[in-house]
């Protein structure tokens, strides 16, 4: 980049596995006056690819304020993102739910598969493998939508749900005492229980959500200053909100606000994540309907599986 970083504007950057509460964290710190949601941002392309919805209503491609960090891409950087989504590269993110095949081809997918095995081996000898030219950029990319975003909105906290640790770390990085770090755990019972409501496979249904703690938390506290990494649950937020709201804005050196308990009350331009971002008004629900639901067959694939295992570890009992 021949341009230097704002210096009035940070990141929350989110990481958990799916369904466990990242974009009812977004929604939360988004809701005060000095942050912005973004979402799974990375998948921005598509979304403009697709014409998907915004959170404020609108189309991402017709978005108003997403309209201004566009006409800021083009200005600075030369890129005519609506005209082609995917010419202003991000770090890379698999579309699960909404997929745009033109782009997420199975070349793109083993490309991707590749890059995570480079970034495997950097951390395994000690960051002595360098990062990959196209990562770097798009960490860059980043930081600079990070940045017109702050600047085009007025806002101070920029919160980034992608969920990937990797970034995340590599985020951190390039960019010390800009984007610090959340973690957010969930009972694995509770996981495992949605995904197998939604017809997932047993197996689909724990893979994901053991896979990615048993990766990102140990990478996290290992590659990440303790000063920028904070770990909460997702039931902790959802039973708690203003006693982890104000741990949230601590963190990141905001006041609390009364505001944020209400996710209705703010207008957010998220642009990928679940379909919570489209309806606020149902406001923060802890869901633990496992307790009850979750039947003898199914607690015991999970804990034969190794999910009890992880659970403990993660401090579910």
């Amino acid at each position: 980049m021949n341009y230097e970083l704002s210096p009035n504007w940070r990141t929350l950057y989110i990481c958990s596995a799916a369904r466990c509460g990242s974009t009812i964290t977004d929604m939360f710190i988004g809701g005060h006056s000095q942050a912005a949601s973004l979402g799974e941002v990375n998948l921005l392309g598509k979304a403009i690819s697709l014409q998907q919805t915004c959170s404020c209503g609108a189309n991402v491609p017709d978005c108003a304020y997403w309209n201004l960090v566009y006409q800021e891409l083009a200005t600075s950087m030369g890129v005519d993102i609506k005209a082609d989504p995917y010419t202003y590269s991000l770090w890379d993110a698999l579309a699960v739910t909404v997929v745009d095949k033109r782009k997420q081809t199975s070349s793109y997918k083993m490309a991707v598969y590749l890059r995570k095995v480079w970034l495997e081996m950097r951390y395994r000898t000690g960051n002595k493998l360098p990062l990959l030219n196209s990562q770097i950029k798009a960490l860059k990319n980043k930081l600079f939508l990070y940045d017109a975003v702050a600047q085009k909105w007025c806002k101070k906290v920029i919160v980034d749900s992608s969920k990937n640790a990797r970034e995340a770390v590599e985020l951190n990085k390039m960019a010390p005492g800009k984007v610090k770090i959340v973690l957010i755990s969930r009972d694995g019972r509770g996981v495992y229980h949605s995904r197998r409501k939604s017809h997932f496979t047993q197996r689909k249904s724990l893979k994901g959500w053991m896979n990615y703690y048993k990766r990102a938390q140990p990478l996290l506290e290992k590659e990440v200053d303790p000063a920028d990494l904070l770990i909460i649950r997702y039931e902790d937020l959802a039973a708690k909100p203003r006693e982890v709201g104000n741990k949230l804005c601590e963190f990141i050196s905001l006041g609390f606000e009364e505001s944020m308990l209400n996710l209705g009350a703010a207008t957010r331009h998220i642009v990928n994540g679940n379909d919570t971002r489209l309806s606020a008004d149902k406001g923060i629900q802890l869901d633990e309907k496992w307790r009850s639901e979750l039947m003898d067959d199914e607690l015991e694939y999970f804990i034969r599986s190794g999910g009890e295992e992880l659970n403990q570890r993660l401090g579910y009992m």
